[in-house]
């Protein structure tokens, strides 16, 4: 029978069940206990299951910062040529299907899900507000590791800023240049805090000709809806 004990070599909870039931997913127990009416040991195992997705996906995130560091040992350039690489095709198949501001929201509300950050959504006039506290990529990425690769240099793929983290600049290219090359607007703003502990902001506009032209030229691009 699946259990969790704390261990306290870990610090946390950890399964020790049977060696062949091991290889049972976490989420899958949750169901199954969930289905028997046993709401607290599914509850358990979803908050468990939890965290395992959450330590991989902070692991994985730690090794494109790496990548991102050698990659800059050769000219910080390069990062945006891997990142365009990725990004450009990425945003263009995004954009494929004209989707609506209300799309794009929620689905950049699903990656921050996907990610375990922790956002808040509000809606103004022009705009709606997801204020990431912390983002759960690059923002959880600052807070919790030193010494992450940040840029030396501003650069239009930095937000015109030194001091921007690597993995955090992907955002200003898969989410603000690339599509203004492909349909000639954003398809939302990032405002990346000063500091780690500084909150990441992101504005979806309502419509492209809200968009003030400071945010396209710190891009090293020019506003052409009016």
């Amino acid at each position: 029978m699946p259990r969790l004990i704390y261990s306290e070599a870990l610090q946390r909870k950890i399964r020790v069940d049977e060696v062949p039931e091991l290889e049972i997913p976490s989420f899958t127990l949750a169901n199954e206990a969930m289905r028997a009416g046993r709401l607290d040991e599914a509850s358990e195992f979803i908050e468990y299951g939890c965290g395992e997705d959450t330590r991989t996906h902070d692991s994985l995130v730690m090794v494109v910062d790496a990548f991102c560091r050698s990659l800059a040992e050769f000219g910080e350039e390069e990062v945006e040529k891997a990142f365009r690489q990725r990004y450009s095709r990425l945003a263009a198949n995004f954009l494929s299907g004209n989707p609506s501001v209300e799309l794009l929201l929620r689905r950049g509300a699903e990656f921050q899900r996907a990610h375990h950050g922790s956002f808040k959504i509000t809606e103004e006039s022009d705009r709606y507000v997801v204020t990431c506290d912390p983002c759960g990529s690059g923002g959880r990425l600052r807070r919790t590791v030193k010494n992450v690769g940040v840029t030396k240099k501003a650069y239009p793929w930095s937000w015109g800023k030194t001091g921007v983290p690597y993995y955090c600049s992907h955002c200003s290219i898969m989410m603000e240049i690339a599509p203004i090359e492909i349909r000639g607007y954003p398809i939302r703003i990032t405002l990346l805090g000063d500091r780690p502990e500084d909150p990441c902001v992101h504005y979806y506009y309502k419509r492209p000709e809200l968009i003030p032209e400071e945010y396209f030229t710190r891009v090293g691009k020019t506003k052409t809806i009016k």
